[in-house]
């Protein structure tokens, strides 16, 4: 039986600004940094499970994640302490979402330090035009203000980290949800690594944005297909214009 007491090493493929980025906040914040990591995972490993919704990666799409990934080159070996419970959640759900562990955990500590304008231009809204959604669901900030700091501080690291994020896009894009692990990140479709960003911290990928899939075949005939139709429609106007 694993208590919180038990312990154990993960070692991980980290990208380099996000680590640099995470042991500067980590320190300015006061905050254990495996501890306050082992909260986030402990609450992000269920949350990956149940915003895919029964969803797993193909073999190819794993793969292709992961290429994206090592894509970025400057990956560190960083090794965290988390307790058995936490690290056995996070192993267990990316291997049922069949997503290199790695990834994931990228992606997480990506959306624990990056900034509010990079969220935005990840995913095209403004924290500003959703305030009301994020105080609806948000912290109650009288609790947080007027009780026991230390209270209000474990309540704040206890709540779910992403709460703000998740609630600007249910309100921006109702039908995500706010399932934020549901949504890629950087351009998974673009053609060069320099293009496709951050896709190395996706989660998801239908086949037919994977490379080299018959879906992915496919999807690329159907869109010149529908490229093609467009032109056609316009070409009669454009013989008009030029008689």
């Amino acid at each position: 039986m694993k208590t919180k007491t038990d312990k154990r090493k993960i070692t991980v493929q980290l990208w380099g600004p996000l680590l640099k980025k995470l042991n500067e906040l980590a320190a300015a914040a006061c905050l254990n940094r495996d501890a306050y990591r082992d909260v986030v995972f402990a609450n992000e490993a269920p949350m990956l499970l149940s915003e895919l919704q029964g969803k797993k990666n193909s073999d190819q799409a794993r793969a292709f994640i992961k290429q994206c990934l090592a894509e970025l080159k400057d990956l560190h070996p960083v090794s965290f302490t988390l307790t058995a419970e936490t690290a056995d959640a996070l192993t267990d759900a990316c291997d049922q979402v069949n997503v290199w562990r790695d990834a994931f955990v990228n992606r997480v500590i990506y959306f624990l330090v990056a900034k509010s304008s990079a969220i935005e231009d990840q995913f095209d809204f403004k924290f500003r035009d959703h305030t009301d959604a994020i105080l609806d669901d948000g912290w109650e900030v009288k609790s947080l203000l007027l009780g026991p700091r230390l209270v209000a501080i474990r309540s704040f690291i206890c709540d779910d980290p992403f709460l703000a994020i998740r609630a600007a896009l249910r309100s921006e894009y109702p039908d995500t949800q706010g399932r934020l692990h549901d949504l890629h990140l950087g351009r998974p479709i673009a053609e060069t690594p320099k293009a496709r960003g951050l896709a190395g911290f996706t989660v998801y990928l239908e086949d037919k944005y994977v490379p080299g899939t018959a879906e992915n075949q496919q999807w690329h005939k159907e869109s010149e297909e529908f490229t093609r139709m467009l032109l056609d429609e316009d070409l009669p106007a454009a013989h008009e214009g030029s008689k």
